[in-house]
């Protein structure tokens, strides 16, 4: 089947950045990634921009941790977004949008999961990314994952740390039993306790409600209240009017654009 034209140097670009993309989370700087079919010029200007309505729309004195800059993300031949702006400075950012209007290419878009046809990424090193499902390795226990994907990012660190993360979520007796005998809800607490054990620079939450009960909701909202003021969380959801109370910035997304939605004075 052929690609239609107007898309194919965007395919083409898409195909050679997910080529570079190896190397997102090497070293100890932020990564300035660009769409493989930008040359260093447009590049620049890209950057360089200050009508990006992400950022005109960000505090004045908010320096990003993390930016999309006019980005496009093409996938099954389809723009799911086109030449977006979205920067992330410290605090909570809400993305909110119907199913499938492309919240999570925009969060997997700053994790570098996905390709950019067009556009540029800049993130740090340390992101964490909890996506809509659990993400939890079967065969082992909720302690043990907290552990792996602990040890997996270099953290290292003391057992109590993460003893005290499974008690903060409710599973202190559920611990060390394998996460696949586990509950829906038990699991993506599991997943959220990583808040708690790997610490990160920008924090990206796909729809992080999702299974959770009453109280469980509310242990999230606590931990949102309770995170640190330099990091950056990006919380994408369809719903769940009552985060957006704890939101320095609100954004809507929809036909393949991100737009400003308010900002706390």
């Amino acid at each position: 089947m052929a690609l239609r034209a107007p898309l194919l140097p965007e395919h083409l670009a898409a195909a050679r950045d997910g080529l570079r993309r190896g190397g997102l989370l090497a070293g100890g700087h932020h990564h300035d990634e660009r769409g493989a079919g930008e040359e260093a010029g447009s590049h620049h200007a890209v950057v360089e921009s200050t009508v990006a309505s992400a950022r005109s729309f960000a505090a004045p004195d908010a320096q990003p941790l993390a930016a999309l800059r006019e980005a496009t993300v093409i996938l099954d031949d389809r723009a799911v977004l086109r030449r977006i702006d979205l920067e992330l400075a410290a605090g909570i950012t809400v993305l909110r949008g119907p199913n499938g209007s492309g919240k999570t290419t925009a969060l997997r878009a700053l994790a570098g999961l996905v390709p950019l046809a067009r556009g540029s990424r800049d993130v740090p090193p340390d992101v964490l990314y909890l996506g809509h499902r659990p993400q939890l390795l079967h065969g082992l226990t909720a302690r043990e994952n907290l552990r792996f994907f602990r040890d997996f990012r270099g953290g290292g660190g003391r057992e109590a740390r993460i003893a005290a993360a499974l008690d903060s979520w409710g599973l202190h007796a559920d611990a060390d039993r394998p996460v696949e005998r586990m509950s829906a809800g038990q699991r993506r607490r599991a997943a959220l306790a990583r808040l708690d054990t790997e610490p990160c620079t920008v924090v990206l939450l796909d729809e992080p409600f999702a299974e959770l009960d009453v109280a469980a909701a509310e242990l999230l909202l606590r931990a949102l209240r309770e995170a640190p003021p330099t990091a950056a969380i990006l919380v994408a959801t369809h719903g769940h009017a009552e985060i957006d109370a704890l939101a320095a910035r609100l954004f809507e997304v929809g036909d393949g654009k991100v737009t400003p939605a308010r900002q706390r004075p």
